[in-house]
């Protein structure tokens, strides 16, 4: 129950929701791809994607400088999470407009992902 509930509490935040529709787009997001698409800062979203990791939706790894960031459906909660993505999120328009911000952020490029860099621009 207290599972479900983490989840539920997890779920509850437009902000995380707009990060899991990303995220349920690619199959890895940068961190920094998700502070451009959605215009907000690097430490709202961090803090957004510790909620959704620490409730077992996210994961992530580190490749260089960049922290980079998947869905984590379980089994227990796979079902329910993947229904809400596919019957909620495809109509709304704030969703819609977030995706197309996110092709516009990966066409840019994702060249920093192969390499290290040194400076205050990591992505």
């Amino acid at each position: 129950m207290k599972q479900l509930l983490d989840i539920l509490k997890a779920l509850s935040d437009e902000i995380r929701l707009r990060i899991i529709n990303l995220l349920s787009r690619h199959d890895e997001l940068c961190v920094c791809e998700i502070v451009d698409t959605l215009s907000l800062p690097q430490s709202t979203i961090s803090r957004h994607l510790t909620v959704l990791k620490n409730a077992g939706l996210v994961e992530d790894r580190k490749q260089g400088l960049w922290a980079i960031y998947r869905l984590k459906i379980g089994k227990e909660d796979g079902s329910f999470v993947e229904k809400l993505i596919k019957t909620k999120f495809d109509d709304h328009p704030v969703f819609q407009a977030d995706i197309e911000a996110l092709k516009e952020r990966i066409a840019k490029g994702r060249e920093g992902w192969n390499v290290i860099r040194h400076d205050k621009d990591i992505c």
